[in-house]
């Protein structure tokens, strides 16, 4: 890939326990494009989320190289303010703070990076109303259901237009149709923002629907196994499921997981 905005090269990551050291991840490569949405799929223990919080800085790998928007990580320095503001980061669940209204909670990243103005409250009712939340603003988390609170965490990782943004399985703990109508709006989202999204998930088929490539990890320890092209011909909609070719996407990638290791992803 020319000139990719994320790339990891010969990255290892080891975490030493009491008992003895364990390998995460070896030998991953992997690039991102700007403005790509790319899953990366594979078992529970693979190091799928480890290698998001690489990127974000969180952990530190035991070695390799960690290139974004053409700054080299230093593994051992923090990155800059600068280049933590162009990430953004959506966890597993919302996290929202009991205490606070959807609206307070979805502004609170831009007071953790000394953002404010009009233009961030401007793009904070446009995604409220976006992902149709703007009746729920001043309503607290308590009120909300599981997919509006996940709604919410989507947004606030949003609100300080973050260049990429990290998702670590952000809507595995939801219902089935829950999670096909978020995948659909978070399309909408990523195609008006043309953020470059790094989406983990056990899901295959979620995996399929929203991404333009997947990479495929196996585990013990976490390594890239293969590298998929999802291209479709129709618009991505949840008519798309119905197709042959994105039957045929899932149980190439199935296949190339293991019907061993399967059982962990369903």
């Amino acid at each position: 890939m020319e000139n990719p905005i994320i790339s990891i090269k010969n990255v290892n990551k080891t975490f030493d326990t009491r008992k003895h050291k364990i390998q995460a991840l070896q030998d991953i490569n992997m690039e991102f494009g700007k403005g790509e949405l790319v899953s990366i799929v594979g078992p529970s223990g693979c190091g799928k989320s480890t290698i998001i919080r690489l990127i974000d800085d969180i952990i530190k790998p035991t070695d390799g190289t960690i290139t974004v928007d053409g700054l080299t990580y230093d593994n051992n320095k923090p990155i800059s303010k600068e280049m933590i503001r162009k990430l953004g980061f959506i966890f597993q669940i919302s996290n929202l703070y009991p205490w606070l209204t959807v609206r307070e909670n979805v502004l609170l990243p831009l007071k953790i990076h000394g953002l404010s103005g009009s233009e961030y409250e401007a793009n904070m009712e446009h995604l409220l109303k976006y992902v149709d939340m703007e009746k729920y603003a001043d309503v607290y988390p308590a009120e909300l259901s599981g997919g509006m609170s996940q709604k919410a965490g989507v947004i606030r990782g949003m609100i300080h237009k973050p260049q990429m943004l990290m998702m670590d399985e952000p809507f595995g703990a939801l219902d089935e149709n829950t999670r096909e109508t978020l995948n659909i709006e978070l399309l909408k989202i990523w195609k008006e923002t043309g953020m470059t999204i790094i989406f983990i998930t056990h899901n295959v088929e979620e995996a399929v629907l929203i991404s333009q490539r997947v990479y495929v990890m196996s585990s013990h320890p976490g390594r890239v196994t293969a590298e998929l092209k999802i291209e479709f011909d129709k618009p991505r909609d949840l008519d798309l499921i119905t197709d042959l070719k994105f039957a045929e996407y899932c149980t190439k990638i199935e296949n190339l997981i293991g019907r061993i290791e399967l059982a962990q992803i369903k």
